[in-house]
C-alpha cells in the first residue's frame, strides 16, 4: 500500500491536473487503509520483512509522503514505538521469531546479529525516525553510530540474520540489502539532523 501511495503521489506531482479527484480518492483511501491497520501500540506488522521496523518503516513514509504531519498520533505513536525497542549498543535487532509471533522479538536478533541489534533493522527504524523528523536525536546519532561502528574495512556490512519473509513462514536472505538500507538510512539522517548528528 505504502509504494503504491507514493507512486500515486509522485505521479501527481509530476501530472497535476490528470485525473484529479479519481487520484485523490485512491490516496484518501490508501491513507485510511494505513491509519487502519496501525496496531495500538503505534506499530504496523511487516508482512515482507522481519518485521515491525521495516513495517513501521513504510506505514511512516507512506502517511508522511500523502501529507499526514510529522506530529499526528500515528507518526508520533510509531516512533514512541520504535525508540522503546532501540538496544544498548544503538542498533535495533529482529529475528524470524517477530514474523510468526507477530510479536517484537523479545531478544531482538540475539543469534544473528551483534548483542540483538542487526544493521538492516536498524536501518529500517532510522528511516522511519529521519521521516519523522523524530525529535530524539541523540535516538539517531546511536543508531548512526551503530552503522559505522558495524561497516567493515572493505565497505560492507556484515551478512547476519534473514531479513526478508514470505507468508510469514518462508525466509528469504536477500544479500544486498545489508549495504543498500544503511547507505540509505545514513544519508537521510545526515540530510533531515546535518551537524545535530556530530555533537
Amino acid at each position: 500500500s505504502m509504494a503504491s501511495l507514493t507512486a500515486l503521489v509522485e505521479f501527481r506531482e509530476m501530472y497535476p491536473e490528470h485525473r484529479v479527484d479519481e487520484i485523490q480518492h485512491s490516496i484518501d483511501k490508501g491513507v485510511a487503509f494505513l491509519n487502519s491497520i496501525q496496531r495500538s501500540d503505534g506499530s504496523w506488522y511487516g508482512s515482507w520483512a522481519c518485521c515491525f521496523c521495516y513495517g513501521i518503516w513504510f506505514g511512516v513514509e507512506g502517511l508522511v509522503k500523502c501529507g499526514e504531519p510529522v506530529d499526528s498520533p500515528s507518526i508520533l505513536s510509531a516512533c514512541e514505538f520504535l525508540l522503546k525497542q532501540q538496544r544498548p549498543n544503538g542498533g535495533w535487532g529482529e529475528d524470524f521469531t517477530s514474523c510468526y509471533d507477530k510479536d517484537y522479538a523479545k531478544d531482538g536478533m540475539k543469534v544473528y546479529g551483534d548483542d540483538g541489534s542487526g544493521v538492516v533493522n536498524t536501518s529500517w527504524a532510522l528511516l522511519a525516525l529521519s521521516m519523522a523528523k523524530c525529535k530524539d536525536v541523540d535516538a539517531i546519532r546511536r543508531g548512526v553510530q551503530y552503522l559505522i561502528k558495524r561497516q567493515l574495512p572493505c565497505g560492507d556490512w556484515p551478512q547476519e540474520g534473514i531479513a526478508g519473509v514470505f507468508n510469514r513462514s518462508v525466509g528469504i536472505t536477500y544479500t544486498a540489502y545489508r549495504n543498500i538500507f544503511p547507505i540509505w538510512a545514513m544519508g537521510r539522517c545526515m540530510e533531515v539532523y546535518g551537524d545535530e548528528l556530530d555533537k
